[in-house]
């Protein structure tokens, strides 16, 4: 039974590699919410005056932001909830389902935006680029100031990315209005408009789909965004007296939280002592080379278990048969 005893699971928490920045983050969201929800409502009453639907487009788009930048701060409240009994995770992957949902009201936003701008190609209307202008200014101001005070977390969540890529992206299209309404104002050209509204679509759908891509791979366990998986699986390989690794599986819960699981063959005879040194020599790697917050590794004894990827996991239980029928 001395060979059974070797085998077991190593498991490591490396909470230093986890960057929680909610208390810091979530008053400027606040802030940058009342400023965002005040402009909307100003904006959209001067593009209904000026008949501009480039206004009022940007006007959708600051809207969404707002919605975008509520629920980026109801995220960070909620997802500092502790974990229990049924949601063992707690609550992190509030913040990926409320990236998944501002990304996905951005699509449904820019596509209208396409129709809205198809149909006054086909019967156009004047606008007042004068009002245009002015509105489009102070749009691309605010915008600028609150995509540089959420700037400082776009790295770290994707929450915060999603808020700073909705307001610089409204600091880019207020200047596309303002450019569609000097053209208005000097030649009268009333297709300026639409087509300024159309690239602001596209935009939107651009910066959305990158949201959308990166929160369906966290919700569907892909491998942690810029991990080399086959770089890690060789270097975890190469520590001493590692035979082989196996049955490797490697995931993100939330905002910098990556987690591994996976089983690792050592030679024949190993003591406990030593399967408990590869164990944290392989977790001080996962950690400082891969960004592997948490990692679970099995240790299996060459000879003592079925190799098979599918049957590996009965290891103990065979082992376990095989001695009891001696």
């Amino acid at each position: 039974m001395g060979e059974r005893d070797h085998s077991h699971d190593g498991h490591d928490h490396h909470h230093g590699l986890m960057h929680v920045h909610g208390s810091t983050h979530g008053p400027r969201l606040v802030l940058s919410l009342v400023v965002t929800t005040a402009f909307v409502a100003g904006e959209a009453i001067a593009g209904y005056a000026a008949h501009s639907l480039a206004l009022l487009s940007d006007a959708g788009h600051n809207a969404s932001d707002a919605l975008a930048l509520g629920l980026a701060a109801y995220a960070i409240w909620i997802s500092k909830r502790p974990a229990n009994s049924k949601k063992t995770y707690g609550y992190h992957r509030a913040n990926i389902l409320i990236a998944l949902f501002n990304a996905a009201s951005l699509v449904v936003i820019g596509v209208v935006i396409l129709v809205e701008a198809w149909r006054l190609v086909r019967t156009p209307k004047p606008a007042e680029g004068t009002l245009m202008i002015w509105v489009a200014g102070v749009s691309v101001l605010m915008n600028t100031v609150i995509a540089w005070l959420l700037s400082g977390g776009a790295k770290e969540s994707l929450n915060m990315r999603a808020a700073f890529v909705h307001m610089a992206g409204d600091a880019l299209s207020a200047v596309a209005v303002v450019v569609a309404g000097l053209v208005v104002k000097r030649t009268g050209w009333v297709y300026a408009d639409p087509l300024v509204s159309a690239l602001i679509a596209v935009f939107i759908l651009y910066t959305a789909w990158g949201i959308v891509r990166d929160a369906t791979d966290i919700l569907l366990e892909s491998a942690p965004k810029g991990l080399d998986f086959d770089k890690m699986v060789r270097a975890m390989g190469r520590v001493k007296d590692v035979k082989s690794v196996h049955d490797v599986h490697a995931w993100t819960v939330s905002d910098g939280m990556n987690y591994l699981s996976c089983h690792v063959e050592l030679p024949e005879g190993t003591p406990i002592e030593k399967c408990s040194e590869v164990v944290r020599e392989l977790n001080e790697l996962l950690a400082h080379e891969f960004g592997i917050a948490h990692a679970t590794i099995q240790t299996e004894l060459a000879g003592s278990c079925i190799h098979q990827h599918e049957a590996s996991v009965l290891c103990d239980e065979s082992v376990a048969r095989h001695e009891g029928h001696k």
